[in-house]
């Protein structure tokens, strides 16, 4: 039943299924950026609660090497945002992410960045 209910909250995205793709690649396209759109504007609310906006540099160049650099350097923020996808995986996608742990990990890190990158 929460399986259920947790896919049905996922927002549906255009992606490219006719490519073969690696298992990782299709839990990131199938699993994360759903989740990720889904999970947004918490996403956005969170890092801007941890980073003082009038710090985040002008140039595109340095704003991005910015928000990386405290992504990866502010633990629990990092934390917290994995925390914010894994929480609404399915029993199945758990059980994916934990025999993947590091590599679904990295690809969490990084589309999140992204995402944040594209919108601060």
């Amino acid at each position: 039943m929460r399986d259920n209910q947790l896919l049905l909250l996922r927002p549906a995205i255009t992606i490219d299924l006719d490519k073969q793709s690696l298992d990782i690649e299709n839990f990131q396209n199938q699993t994360l950026r759903p989740i990720l759109k889904f999970q947004n504007e918490l996403i956005l609310d969170l890092v801007l609660n941890h980073i003082n906006k009038n710090e985040i540099p002008v140039k595109e160049k340095d704003k991005e090497l910015f928000i990386k650099k405290n992504f990866q350097k502010n633990l629990v923020l990092k934390n917290q945002l994995l925390g914010l996808t894994i929480g609404l995986f399915s029993k199945m996608e758990f059980t994916f992410y934990l025999e993947n742990k590091t590599e679904v990990n990295k690809r969490i890190s990084q589309l999140i960045i992204k995402r944040i990158q594209d919108q601060v």
